[in-house]
């Protein structure tokens, strides 16, 4: 299964039973699918860089979590519906690690053109003079 990064903000406003609640229920669909949270990350009450339904603050929450397909369309429903989670993110960190080895090495690459390009020049110098 595929790790996926998984970000929710909560409203900031709802009783904390109410967020537990909704945290619970999301890391249920995912164990009831086969998946699993390998890591959570709690960042607390934060204020939004915009406001969002006139609201400023609210509760960050960021998990890493090996799931399947299908628990992530029951997962997207879940946030979608429930009227605590203001937003969501989730984010296939396999593709985006992939893409960032392809970019470190175009990067390396690059470097690599450049010192030898740098190399000639200071060697055609070194001929000349």
């Amino acid at each position: 299964m595929p790790l996926y990064d998984f970000g929710v903000i909560i409203d900031a406003e709802i009783p904390p039973e109410e967020e537990t609640a909704t945290l619970e229920r999301l890391e249920g669909i995912i164990t009831d699918g086969g998946g699993e949270v390998a890591e959570k990350d709690t960042w607390g009450r934060r204020q939004l860089a915009y406001p969002i339904e006139k609201k400023n603050y609210g509760v960050y929450h960021f998990w890493k979590v090996n799931v399947g397909g299908e628990v992530l369309e029951k997962l997207n429903f879940e946030m979608r519906t429930n009227d605590a989670v203001m937003r969501s993110l989730i984010l296939n960190m396999d593709r985006e690690l992939r893409r960032k080895r392809k970019m470190d090495a175009k990067y390396e690459a690059r470097a690599a053109k450049k010192a030898a390009k740098a190399a000639a020049k200071a060697e055609s110098a070194a001929d000349e003079g």
